[in-house]
């Protein structure tokens, strides 16, 4: 029996299809990547813990995801003291080098918030590929910030102005000040009637690299007892907000996490 011969529409299909097929595959390759690390999960060597009297402390915190927050109380050094952690790898073709548009969430407990709307709720964030080059490269510079989530020109209370551009509320609603708060940088103005270029607050983005990368968390707006408090960073490439499940989903789990956490703790204190 001679074999039938495929008609041209059937090939022209069949090989669109592959094609196709293939296409998805490679894309999948390249799909947005999402990244949430605790803040207890700093690197002591490249942490400042103590300066001036000023010092981390971690302290237990109804709400948060596992137990425990960090800050640093009656602070007034912008940028210091501060710890530095290093971020899961950022796949191929997911770096800011690639095309990819980088944002950094910070899931903030602010007792001030029920005080005044934007006031004492700061911190900020520096970025590194190998911990030694970081941006922005001076230590304090408000370039990349997480601060006034209930917008800069907001004098309320919380839970007024939330949601916003740049600040949603956590699975804790509104029972306590906890939110997850987008950083400020160079894609955003938050309001703010100011020319990007021609403004501190916006020079500088949120810069990752395929491979390793650093985060610098530095303590900038504080206050003795109502000081804010941080305990997970989220960056993702996705253009949409984090979420308390979808962050317990990729975070050590609550025992294993305290366990790591004492330990570093310990770790830490002991260097200073």
């Amino acid at each position: 029996m001679k074999p039938q011969k495929m008609k041209p529409a059937k090939a022209l299909s069949i090989c669109l299809t592959s094609f196709l097929l293939s296409l998805v595959m490679i894309l999948s390759g390249y799909s947005a990547q999402i990244i949430y690390t605790e803040v207890s999960s700093f690197e002591p060597a490249l942490s400042q813990f103590n300066v001036l009297g000023i010092t981390w402390v971690e302290t237990p915190e109804d709400g948060a995801i596992n137990n425990t927050a960090f800050g640093a109380p009656d602070g007034f050094l912008a940028g210091e003291p501060y710890l530095v952690f290093k971020l899961p790898k950022v796949k191929a073709g997911e770096s800011t080098a690639d095309g990819k548009t980088w944002a950094a969430w910070a899931r903030l407990y602010i007792p001030y918030m029920l005080v005044n709307g934007n006031n004492v709720n700061s911190f900020l964030l520096r970025v590194s590929a190998d911990g030694k080059n970081w941006i922005p490269q001076k230590r304090g510079d408000r370039a990349i910030f997480w601060n006034d989530p209930m917008g800069e020109t907001f004098m309320g209370q919380f839970p007024s102005n939330i949601p916003n551009d740049l600040t949603i509320l956590t699975d804790v609603g509104t029972r306590l000040p906890w939110v997850w708060h987008k950083a400020w940088n160079g894609d955003i103005e938050h309001g703010a009637n100011i020319k990007a270029e021609d403004n501190e607050f916006f020079r500088a983005k949120v810069v990752l690299a395929v491979g390793d990368n650093y985060a610098e968390v530095g303590a900038r707006e504080s206050d003795p007892v109502k000081y804010p408090r941080i305990d997970v960073i989220c960056f993702r490439n996705d253009g949409k907000p984090p979420s308390d499940t979808e962050a317990k989903g990729q975070l050590i789990a609550p025992v294993q996490t305290a366990g790591k956490a004492t330990l570093t703790w310990g770790r830490l204190k002991a260097t200073y």
